[in-house]
């Protein structure tokens, strides 16, 4: 089983692919700690030296790389499935669950985490509700057409994992 988390930075992909992974038994990998092992850079180095056009296509070559795997947890990056088909590549190869998480829980999130996260580094909270709420609105058409969309404050791991099984 092939499990490709996606959403919003800050809408738990992370915490909730480890929590779903140790409780499978499958492995769980994050796609921008692959990323970031193939170039030997941080995510935030990336962007800074290299820029997003490059991020996005090597975003796309280590996610396609995935195909060799049989089972797995991934988390994806926030924009993952907004670029080079990503989407339809996920749908291909397995379920794709879309956290969707909501935008207050993620704002917060991501003010207390914003020195880590290149897009957002320098915002007040005011513009960081405002780039949440456009990037959001771009975004949602590939969001949508995830597999399963979970709100992970009204469910839990455990339920996800029903659903997955039993799907």
């Amino acid at each position: 089983m092939r499990i490709f988390l996606i959403g919003f930075m800050g809408s738990g992909k992370t915490t909730w692919g480890r929590l779903i992974s140790e409780k499978m038994g499958l492995p769980f990998f994050d796609l921008d700690e692959i990323i970031e092992k193939r170039v030997d850079l941080k995510i935030n180095d990336i962007f800074e030296t290299k820029g997003e056009d490059y991020f996005r296509k090597l975003e796309a070559v280590c996610l396609r790389e995935l195909h060799e795997k049989k089972d797995f947890i991934l988390a994806c990056g926030g924009g993952t499935p907004c670029f080079y088909d990503n989407m339809m590549v996920m749908n291909s190869l397995g379920s794709t669950v879309w956290l969707n998480t909501p935008k207050q829980v993620m704002a917060t999130r991501l003010l207390q985490e914003s020195g880590h996260r290149p897009l957002i580094r320098s915002l007040s909270p005011l513009k960081l509700q405002e780039y949440i709420d456009d990037k959001l609105e771009e975004r949602l058409q590939f969001y949508q057409q995830a597999t399963m969309i979970v709100d992970p404050t009204l469910s839990s791991p455990d339920e996800l994992i029903h659903q997955l099984q039993h799907a």
